[in-house]
């Protein structure tokens, strides 16, 4: 008897115990099981938490290698049609100085554990990297937030890019009446205040064939 010819209860029993990179193999290789397959890798997803780390590859997104905006992503569903396992971020926003009113790119990281980089050299490149680039734009209007799509090689990524207020120089330096008034002399600003965006990565999706432990 043919495995696929037993009835889809025993099949999705045995599903239930096997690795998820198994599954995915399954899945690829057995047209007569993949919608069972399908069905097991998101029932784990939906269902995923902390202990069941040990079959999932552990992604983290770092924003900007210069502020280190490193958290990890937290699986959430998978749509069967597309084939994606979709992350949440659940991450601090980061702020970011520009002198200038400009365009910017943010060059941002997604590597699992495995290539975690250390604080004095980036990983090599790998299967297991990928990169994405957020772009601010020239004239972002003051507390506004635009949302915006980023694609690597195997990742989309959702950010939230916000550009905060203007600090005047007296909120920066502090008031020169106030100032005098204590007998100290007022701060002389030495350059423009600076331009400042929050950057909040919330989302990421990844191919079903980057998400089991390999």
């Amino acid at each position: 008897m043919q495995f696929e010819s037993l009835p889809p209860e025993i099949i999705a029993h045995v599903l239930h115990y096997l690795p998820i990179k198994d599954i995915v193999l399954i899945e690829q290789v057995c047209k007569q099981l993949q919608s069972l397959s399908l069905w097991e890798i998101g029932r784990r997803i939906q269902c995923y938490d902390a202990s069941m780390e040990h079959w999932m590859e552990h992604w983290n997104v770092l924003v900007s290698k210069v502020h280190s905006g490193q958290t990890k992503a937290i699986p959430t569903h998978f749509d069967p049609k597309s084939k994606q396992v979709y992350y949440s971020i659940p991450m601090d926003p980061i702020e970011i100085n520009t002198m200038f009113d400009h365009k910017r790119l943010i060059h941002c990281s997604v590597f699992n554990n495995n290539n975690e980089p250390s604080s004095s050299t980036p990983p090599p490149p790998s299967p297991t990297q990928d990169g994405f680039t957020l772009t601010v734009e020239q004239g972002m209007v003051e507390g506004k937030t635009v949302e915006v799509e980023a694609r690597g090689e195997v990742c989309e990524v959702h950010a939230a890019l916000t550009r905060l207020p203007t600090l005047s120089h007296s909120a920066l330096m502090g008031d020169p009446k106030a100032l005098l008034l204590r007998g100290q002399p007022p701060l002389i600003p030495l350059a423009p205040s600076p331009y400042t965006y929050k950057v909040k990565v919330t989302e990421m999706r990844l191919p079903l064939s980057h998400v089991s432990v390999h």
